[in-house]
This record gives C-alpha cells, sequence and structure tokens, in this order.
C-alpha cells in the first residue's frame, strides 16, 4: 500500500517535469535514503517510474522491514509538488523534497507498527477524523500513520535543513492545514505545531523512529 505525504489535494498550483526533473528528485531521495538506513532493518530501495497514483512520492512498507521508495513521474501526480514548491520558495526545494522522502521512509521504521498500534489518539482529534468513512475503513489508523511519518520528517529537517529547518517545517504544517477537507485523515497540523515548540533534540543514542514515538507520547 502507497502512503504519501503528497496526498491529492485542490486548488494549489501545479509543478511540471521541466521546473523540477524526476532526476533531481530522485539525486535527493538517494541522499535522504542513505542518511535513514541506519534507521532500517534491511537497506532501502528506489524505484522511478510512472504509475496511476496521483501522487509524485510514496513508499510501500514490507511486514519484513523491506522498504521501497517510489519516485512516481506521472504528469498529473506530478503537479502536486505545487502544494509545497513555488517561485518564492525555489531556494528551499532541495531542503522540503528532503523532508518529503524523510515522511515516506518513516512509513517504512520498525517503531511505525509499534506507534500505531499502541498511540492513543486524543479526543479533539478524535473527532476530526471519527466521520471519514469515505476516505477509507480505517482512518484513525491512516492518521496515525500519517503524525508518526510527519514527526519523523520534521526531525529529519530539524536535523538536517540547517537554517532552513523552521522554514520547510511550517511549509509542512501549513499545507496539512490547508488541505484539511480534502484530506481530514492527514490532518497533523495540530499535533505537528504542539510538537515543534517542546525540544526536539534526541537522547542518547535514540533512533529517529524512537524519538518521534516518545515526543508523540509525551504530548
Amino acid at each position: 500500500m502507497l502512503s504519501f505525504l503528497l496526498s491529492l489535494g485542490l486548488g494549489f498550483g501545479s509543478i511540471n517535469l521541466t521546473q523540477l526533473p524526476a532526476h533531481q528528485v530522485e539525486q535527493i531521495a538517494r541522499e535522504v535514503m542513505t542518511e535513514l538506513e541506519a534507521e532500517m532493518r534491511t537497506k532501502p530501495s528506489l524505484i522511478v517510474t510512472e504509475r496511476p497514483e496521483p501522487t509524485p512520492l510514496g513508499a510501500l512498507a514490507y511486514a519484513n522491514g523491506k522498504c521501497v521508495v517510489i519516485v512516481n513521474t506521472n504528469e498529473t501526480a506530478w503537479a502536486q509538488w505545487g502544494r509545497f514548491l513555488n517561485e518564492n520558495n525555489r531556494s528551499h526545494w532541495p531542503q522540503i523534497i528532503a523532508a518529503s522522502v524523510a515522511h515516506e521512509m518513516g512509513h517504512c521504521f520498525r517503531e511505525s507498527r509499534s506507534f500505531v498500534a499502541n498511540y492513543e489518539v486524543n479526543e479533539d482529534e478524535f473527532r476530526g477524523i471519527q466521520n471519514t468513512g469515505s476516505f477509507g475503513s480505517k482512518p484513525e489508523m491512516v492518521y496515525k500513520q500519517e503524525l508518526f511519518a510527519d514527526t519523523v520528517a520534521i526531525l529529519y529537517a530539524k536535523e538536517n535543513a540547517g537554517s532552513d529547518a523552521d522554514y520547510v517545517i511550517e511549509s509542512m504544517i501549513q499545507a496539512r492545514e490547508k488541505f484539511s477537507a480534502n484530506d481530514p485523515t492527514h490532518n497533523t497540523s495540530r499535533m505537528l505545531s504542539r510538537l515543534i515548540a517542546k525540544d526536539t533534540t534526541r537522547q542518547g543514542n535514540e533512533t529517529m523512529g524512537v524519538a518521534a514515538i516518545r515526543l508523540l507520547s509525551a504530548l
């Protein structure tokens, strides 16, 4: 099953393959995958292909720990980059794309499964997703998967985006909030805003996945 940060939305600017070549996204994805490889049970792999899904980036997470990151060059899907990328933030594109790749890899972390199984969504958040039957049979599960992966993306940006980290993180949170009506199970903006108000520094030899669970459990 594909899991996407860049899920379908309306009312955004389009990005095409000329403005953002596939090889640029592929290069960034490979760099992020190398950096996060230690978090995985098995070495992740990357596929660049044209698929029918409406989103340009995703990951297949297998029960045995295998992780396949997918760069989808379908032109309609590629336009979805416009949820984050525009001419005003072009200098931040590499960091925003990198955080998006980290999000997808977060779905493959071993801690993602335990988080989804054990985390209890608070009452306010649950009310926002409980009536979303048209978005799948398990909206609460999807919400928890996205919340965990978004937290991984935030931790990655904090540790790798330097002075651009705050801008990258805020762009992600704003996109979640802006398209909440289309993606109610993906609207993690409230929890992410609470998260970034805390100290997100990893402790000792803590893995990124363990840190994500600790931070979210403390909110």
